[in-house]
C-alpha cells in the first residue's frame, strides 16, 4: 500500500475516533449530586470562616468537590420557574452559606422554615460574597 494511502487511512480512522469521542461526550449526562457521596461534612460556620481566614487553601480543599454543610435557615427564596435557593446563617452578618437546588428540589426546599437545622449536599463553587454551593439537595 502506498504511503500517502496509509497516511489518508490513518487521518480518517482519527477524525472517526475524535468525532465519537465528541458525540460521547455530548451526551454524557452530568453526575448526580442527590446519589453522590459528600467528600466533605461541615457546618455552614465551619466552611464561611475557613473562606475567611485563607480564602486560597480553602478554593482549593472545598472547590468543586461535594459538600455537606449543616447550618440553620437564614432566608429561602423560590422564584418563578421553581427555582430555589436557601441561604445558611453562618454566624458572620456579611457572609453566608448560598444553596442553590435543582429544580426538583422546590418542593421539598418549600417545606422549610426560617430558623431550621437543616444539611445541604451540593457542589462548592468558592466565595463570592457568600459561599456558593450549587446543585443542591437536602440530606435531612
Amino acid at each position: 500500500m502506498p504511503t500517502w494511502k496509509k497516511i489518508t487511512l490513518a487521518v480518517v480512522v482519527l477524525v472517526v475516533a475524535a468525532i465519537l469521542y465528541g458525540w460521547y461526550l455530548y451526551n454524557k449526562k452530568p453526575p448526580d449530586i442527590k446519589q453522590a457521596r459528600s467528600q466533605f461534612e461541615i457546618t455552614a460556620s465551619g466552611l464561611t470562616a475557613a473562606f475567611n481566614a485563607d480564602e486560597a487553601n480553602a478554593t482549593k480543599q472545598y472547590a468543586d468537590k461535594i459538600v455537606s454543610v449543616t447550618g440553620a435557615v437564614k432566608e429561602i427564596k423560590i422564584e418563578q420557574g421553581t427555582a430555589a435557593t436557601v441561604f445558611l446563617d453562618s454566624g458572620d452578618p456579611m457572609t453566608s452559606v448560598t444553596c442553590s437546588f435543582y429544580d426538583t428540589e422546590a418542593a421539598a426546599v418549600k417545606k422549610l422554615k426560617t430558623g431550621q437545622q437543616v444539611t445541604i449536599k451540593g457542589v462548592c463553587t468558592g466565595k463570592l460574597m457568600d459561599v456558593i454551593l450549587n446543585k443542591c439537595s437536602i440530606v435531612q
